[in-house]
This record gives C-alpha cells, structure tokens and sequence, in this order.
C-alpha cells in the first residue's frame, strides 16, 4: 500500500474516532492498515524510533482526521446532521464485503459470533450512564481510566470509542479539550494551554496504557481465532447503520428532516460506499 493510501486509512480513522457510533478500529480493518497499527503499538516500548518511522503516514493521516473531525465534521453535525450521518454510513458499508471475504467458515460459531456482535452494536446506544465528574482529584482518576477505556474501544473494531465516551457522559468535554488543546497551539495561546493541560495529560496517559493493553489481547485474539474475529466484526459492521441513526434519533428525532437533505444524504451515502470500495479494493490490489 502506497504512503499516500495509508494516509488516506489514518485520516479516516483518526475521523470516525471523533463521531459517535463511527468505529475507528473498523476504518482501520477497511482501509487494511489495521494489523501494521495493532503491531505497531505492540511494538512501541521495545522500538520507539523505528516504530514511529513505520507508523508516520497513519499517525498523519489520524492527526489531520482528528483536527478535521473535531472543527469541521462537529460542524456538519451541528447544520446537517442527517447528511453527515448517511455519508460514514457509506463509508462503513463500502468496505463489507472486504470483511466478508475474510470469514472462513460460515459454522454455527460464525453465526454466533456474527449475532452477538450485531446485538451488542444495536444494544449500546440504549445504553444511558453517566458517570461524569468534573472536579477534585477523582476528576483526573476518571480521565485516566476514561482514556483506558476510551483507547481500547477506539481501536477495537466495530465499537465506537466516542460512543462509549457518550455513554459514560465524556464525550463532549472531552471534545471540548481536545478543541481548547488545539485551539491554544494554533494560536499560541499559553494560558488556555496550562489550563487544559493536566486533564489532557491525564486523558493521554490513560488511553496509551490503553492502547498498549487492548492492543496486546486483539492481537493474541486475532491470531487464535482470526475467522471468528472477523466474524464478530462483520455484525459490528453491519449493525452499525442502526447504531448511528439510532443515536442521531435520539438527539434529532429523524421525522424532523426535510426530504432534501435525505435524499441528498442518501445520493452522498451511495457514493460514499462505492469511493469507499474502489479505494479499498486498490488498496488490497
């Protein structure tokens, strides 16, 4: 895979980790950079330069996904939600049949895997904790542990990290650092930096020693029991349309959107998943 490609997965990865019910982990299966990430991470403590080196056009790629997603995506969301939603739609269900393929039996323990998996996807948005604090020093406990958790899912494919972040009632605040963090380097703003700074410290440190954790279990699963792997992730995949409008319905119930902006969505989603497939299947070829 060129660099220019592997750019493109980062970016997309480092995007859908910023939308609700959008997997980056399953970006990163779609786009086939998700093995060199796992292997990557696993790699980093024993060589940091040379993985970094290896690493670069994903780590780009996922740099620019993150700003573009945290500035110009939650703008979409906020004037054109539904039409934003349908296009990572597109992009999601472009690359099925890319994990299709890789599903090597189609047994009852397939089936099962494929079925929980699917249940577990359209079961999450339900979901309804909160489990937010704001202050003190338990506030930079929960960070630590909200990164943990937010890391593992984020790179787990078919879970949506920032919808677990929504679920336990982070992800906007969460959001909102990383706009400040952002903000305050563009604009060398120093006292908006050292203000946000220790929660952006504590959230980093929580989710690398969740990366380096998660990663090391996905890749003992993946090589015990890859067909079934990607089983599971092909009901994570499939059931996550449901997922994501079901999350968009619940903060805009959908029966308020103009037919312009669904048939325009739907039109924008058709080709979403056909860019999504070419882009996939050249990068396979």
């Amino acid at each position: 895979m060129s660099k220019f490609k592997t750019i493109i997965g980062g970016f997309f990865v480092g995007l859908a980790n910023i939308i609700p019910g959008v997997s980056g982990g399953t970006m990163a299966v779609i786009f086939g950079i998700y093995d060199q990430l796992i292997q990557g991470i696993l790699s980093l403590l024993k060589t940091p330069i040379q993985t970094i080196k290896a690493l670069l056009p994903i780590l780009i790629g996922l740099a620019i996904g993150i700003v573009f997603g945290v500035f110009v995506i939650d703008l979409g969301y906020q004037k054109v939600p539904l039409l934003t939603t349908l296009i990572f739609i597109g992009l999601i269900l472009g690359g099925v049949k890319s994990i299709y393929i890789k599903v090597q039996s189609k047994d009852y323990k397939h089936w099962t895997a494929f079925g929980l998996a699917f249940l577990l996807m359209v079961l999450l948005p339900i979901l309804n904790s909160n489990l937010s604090v704001h202050t003190g020093w338990v506030y930079y406990v929960m960070l630590i542990l909200v990164g943990f958790i937010a890391a593992g899912t984020m790179i787990a494919p078919g879970i949506s990290g920032s919808l677990v972040l929504l679920l336990l009632g982070y992800y906007a605040h969460v959001l909102s650092l990383a706009k400040d963090a952002i903000e305050a380097v563009l604009t060398v703003n120093l006292d908006l930096l050292w203000s946000v700074l220790p929660a952006v410290i504590a959230f980093v440190v929580g989710a690398l020693i969740g990366l380096i954790v998660f990663s090391k279990v996905i890749s003992i699963i993946m090589h015990r029991f890859e067909s079934l792997f990607y089983a599971a992730v092909l009901g994570l995949l499939v059931s996550s349309p449901i997922s994501i409008l079901t999350i968009l319905n619940q903060d805009q119930p959908l029966i308020h959107f103009g037919w312009v902006e669904a048939v325009l969505g739907i039109i924008l989603c058709i080709g979403a998943a056909y860019g999504s497939y070419v882009l996939i299947k050249n990068s396979e070829n």
